[in-house]
């Protein structure tokens, strides 16, 4: 079959299955299988394919059509113009969580912090991590998950993009495994330590899905996305009341804490923060589409 030919047919299988932009990913995937770029597709329409390729590429349009994610597929996703690699492990990158990044760049910018000393709890692939050693040579970061299996995907991405001598990894439940002593905050962990004063900064996007609310969600999350990353307690807010009242505890004195959340947590998760007494200019950052994205509190 021809290029034209097979494209044609993936396209009518993935709009049979609903899926949004049909032709478009029909493209992408040979473009994938054929390793070459999707302007080349539509520039070689008569190019043959070969039998043994169109099944193995078909094979990837019928998982398409099931709704699996296309991110999963291919076992990678673009976050803040860098490439990442993301496995069943690992949560999708999104472009809301982007805007961590840009409060945290932003915040060390206006801060004469010498070497920033960041925290990413619950790292996932690491896009959060990575991409601020990326963005900020001088700073000291640790990157912590309670899975293996999402550490192993990470620490490939730090070495995809050469920050694997930059950013720690640490297999940890939240901020169980760091204690404040003397000498500034330590880990249980050999090799990881921190400033003497704690982080200047803590960044995490943890569960914030609501139990009750999961069959709302799109069957490619609902069905294929790890539930440990999406679900937090019947009210989605359970990991995230717990960061609260943790992180100010490794964060220095006029640290940061910056944390996704759903768009419907706003008002929770600021009277949670002013209840525990432990913040200022605390606020919530809202996202492109106008909905609330990002809590962001300063450690008093």
């Amino acid at each position: 079959m021809t290029i034209a030919q097979t494209l044609l047919a993936a396209t009518k299988q993935l709009s049979r299955a609903h899926i949004e932009n049909p032709q478009l990913e029909a493209e992408i995937l040979l473009a994938h299988i054929l390793e070459k770029e999707q302007i080349w597709l539509h520039l070689n329409p008569e190019f043959l394919i070969e039998d043994s390729v169109n099944k193995e590429y078909m094979a990837l349009v019928a998982r398409r059509a099931e709704h699996e994610p296309l991110a999963y597929i291919l076992q990678q996703r673009e976050f803040w113009s860098l490439s990442f690699r993301v496995t069943k492990d690992t949560l999708i990158p999104r472009p809301d969580t982007e805007l961590i990044v840009e409060i945290a760049l932003a915040l060390v910018k206006q801060k004469t912090w010498h070497r920033p000393s960041i925290l990413d709890l619950g790292t996932g692939c690491g896009i959060l991590a990575l991409t601020l050693a990326h963005e900020i040579p001088e700073a000291f970061l640790v990157a912590t998950d309670r899975s293996f299996s999402a550490l192993i995907v990470a620490y490939q991405n730090a070495k995809r993009h050469g920050l694997e001598s930059r950013v720690s990894l640490l297999q940890a439940d939240w901020t169980e495994s760091f204690r404040l002593c003397e000498t500034g905050i330590s880990s249980s962990e050999k090799g990881i330590s921190s400033t003497k004063q704690g982080f200047h900064l803590v960044v995490s996007n943890p569960p914030y899905v609501a139990k009750k609310d999961k069959r709302l969600l799109a069957k490619e999350i609902f069905n294929y996305e790890p539930k440990r990353s999406l679900y937090s307690g019947k009210g989605g807010l359970e990991d995230i009341e717990k960061l609260i009242k943790a992180v100010p505890h490794i964060l220095r004195k006029g640290g940061w804490f910056i944390c996704e959340i759903a768009h419907d947590q706003g008002e929770n998760v600021l009277q949670m923060s002013e209840n525990t007494g432990m913040y200022k200019c605390v606020e919530i950052r809202k996202d492109l589409s106008g909905k609330d994205r990002v809590l962001i509190g300063k450690r008093a």
